[in-house]
C-alpha cells in the first residue's frame, strides 16, 4: 500500500488534484517500473537492503522520485523476503558482545581487539565458524532479510498498481467519502455493498435516481488512532471502482498542518464487464440447498430492497414456494457487526416490501428474538457454516406467518 509520501499532488484552492495519468505520463509511469524491475532481478537472492539501495539509485527526474519511490514500495510489497535465521540471533549478539566487552577490558592501551577471536570464541558455542557468525549477527533485521523471489509483474501492470494506489493513498487521509455509483445489476451492487460490510466501514446507503450515493465516514472523523480503519478505506476503493458508474468527493485532512480539502474522483468502466462471482458461503448454500427435498427453490436474488429513510438491504438469495408463489430473500451478514443486524430489524420494523430471512455468524452474540413475530422477515443465527435445514425451516415458519396474514409488517 503506497502512503501520502509516495504521490505527488497539487493543490488549487480547496481541492487536492492527482495528475491524470495521461499518455505522457502513463509512458513515464511504465519506464520507471522497468527501470524498478530490472533492479529486483538483478538483487534477487541479495538483502533487502542492496535491493533499497538500488531502487533509491534509479535516475530520474526529481518531480518523478515519489513515483519511482511508490513503484520500489509496491514490488517491494509483492517480494518473498525470508530471514534464515538458524541459531537465536539476539542470544548470539549478545554473546559477541559481552565477550567483545570483556575482552577489551583486558587489554594494554593501544592494543586493538582481535575481531576474529571473539567471533570464535563466541561461536563456538552456537556450533558457527567465525564468518557464519559476522553473516547471522543481524540477520534479523527487515534490512538484512534476503528477496527470494520478485513477484511476475509487468513494467505495464506495476505502472497501473502505482495509478491506482496514489488514489489509495489519497484516501488515508480522508474524513469523510461520498461515493454516487451505479452498477448494472444487484449482483453488482451486492459485491459493493458486502465489501463495505466486510471492511466494517461506518457507511450510509440511498438510493439517488441512477444508483446510490454511499456515505463513508473516515479514520480522521472518528479518532487519533487511524491506521487500520484508513487502510480500511484506502482497501474498498477497488470495489467502488469496479461499479460502471463512479463519482467520488473525499473530504481529507492533508499535510502536516491538516489542511481541510477536497478530492474528487470520476470513472466509468466498459459496457461489457462482467458481473462479480457469488460469494462462497452464498454459493455453496445456494448447491446444498438444490438436494433438500423442499417446497422451496433457491435462485441467486435479483432485487435490492428499499426502506426510504432508514436505508437498503441487498439479498443474496431468493426462496420461491412451489405452491403459493411466495417469496422469501436471504441476506447474509455472515460476522460482519453487530450493528449490521441491528439495522436490519430496524429496516424489517420499518416495513421492507418483502420478507427477508437474515443469516449472522454467532460470533456477533445477537440473539433472535431482536426480530419479533409482528415482523415477517426472521433472523437465522448459525454457527461456523449455514445450514441448508435450518434455512429450510424458518422459510417454512416465515411462510406460516405470512399465510396467517394478520397484523404482520412485511
Amino acid at each position: 500500500m503506497l502512503g501520502p509520501d509516495h504521490v505527488r499532488v497539487r493543490r488549487q484552492g480547496d481541492e487536492l488534484l492527482l495528475p491524470a495519468f495521461d499518455k505522457k505520463r502513463r509512458a513515464a509511469a511504465v519506464a520507471l517500473a522497468t527501470a524498478v524491475m530490472a533492479a529486483a532481478h538483478e538483487h534477487q537472492g541479495q538483502r533487502r537492503r542492496a535491493l533499497e539501495e538500488a531502487l533509491s539509485a534509479i535516475e530520474c527526474r526529481p518531480s518523478e522520485r515519489r513515483m519511482v519511490d511508490g513503484l520500489g514500495k509496491l514490488l517491494l510489497d509483492g517480494c518473498e523476503i525470508e530471514s534464515p535465521q538458524s541459531v537465536d540471533v539476539a542470544a548470539l549478539r549478545r554473546a559477541v558482545f559481552e565477550r567483545a566487552a570483556r575482552e577489551r577490558r583486558s587489554l594494554p592501551d593501544g592494543v586493538a581487539l582481535d575481531k576474529a577471536a571473539v567471533l570464535r570464541e563466541a561461536g563456538a558455542s552456537f556450533g558457527l565458524e567465525p564468518e557464519a557468525v559476522d553473516e547471522a549477527l543481524y540477520s534479523d533485521l527487515a534490512s538484512e532479510a534476503r528477496v527470494t523471489r520478485v513477484p511476475a509483474f509487468t513494467p505495464e501492470g506495476l505502472a497501473d498498481q502505482y495509478e491506482r494506489g496514489a488514489r489509495q493513498a489519497i484516501l488515508l487521509k480522508a474524513t469523510r467519502v461520498t461515493a454516487d455509483v451505479v452498477c448494472r445489476s444487484p449482483s453488482a451492487y451486492r459485491a459493493l455493498f458486502g465489501k463495505l460490510k466486510f471492511r466494517r466501514l461506518l457507511h450510509t446507503i440511498a438510493r439517488t435516481e441512477r444508483g446510490y450515493r454511499i456515505v463513508i465516514d473516515g479514520p480522521h472523523s472518528l479518532f487519533d488512532s487511524v491506521t487500520k480503519y484508513g487502510l480500511s478505506l484506502a482497501l474498498v476503493l477497488p470495489s467502488l471502482e469496479a461499479a460502471d458508474e463512479l463519482r467520488l468527493t473525499a473530504d481529507l485532512r492533508w499535510g502536516r498542518r491538516r489542511e481541510r480539502l477536497t478530492f474528487r474522483y470520476e470513472m466509468r468502466n466498459p459496457a461489457d464487464a462482467g458481473d462479480p462471482a457469488m460469494n462462497d458461503d452464498v454459493s455453496g448454500l445456494l448447491e446444498a440447498f438444490a438436494g433438500l427435498r423442499t417446497p422451496w427453490q433457491a435462485t441467486p436474488a435479483e432485487r435490492i430492497l428499499d426502506v426510504p429513510g432508514l436505508g437498503v438491504c441487498v439479498p443474496d438469495l431468493t426462496f420461491t414456494h412451489r405452491e403459493s408463489g411466495r417469496q422469501v430473500h436471504l441476506e447474509v451478514l455472515g460476522f460482519w457487526s453487530r450493528d449490521a443486524a441491528f439495522r436490519r430489524a430496524e429496516l424489517a420494523a420499518g416495513g421492507l416490501p418483502e420478507p427477508v430471512l437474515f443469516a449472522v455468524s454467532s460470533r456477533l452474540r445477537v440473539s433472535e428474538e431482536i426480530l419479533d413475530e409482528k415482523t415477517a422477515s426472521a433472523l437465522y443465527v448459525y454457527k461456523g457454516v449455514m445450514s441448508p435445514r435450518a434455512v429450510a425451516r424458518r422459510l417454512d415458519e416465515i411462510h406460516a406467518r405470512l399465510c396467517a396474514g394478520q397484523g404482520l409488517v412485511v
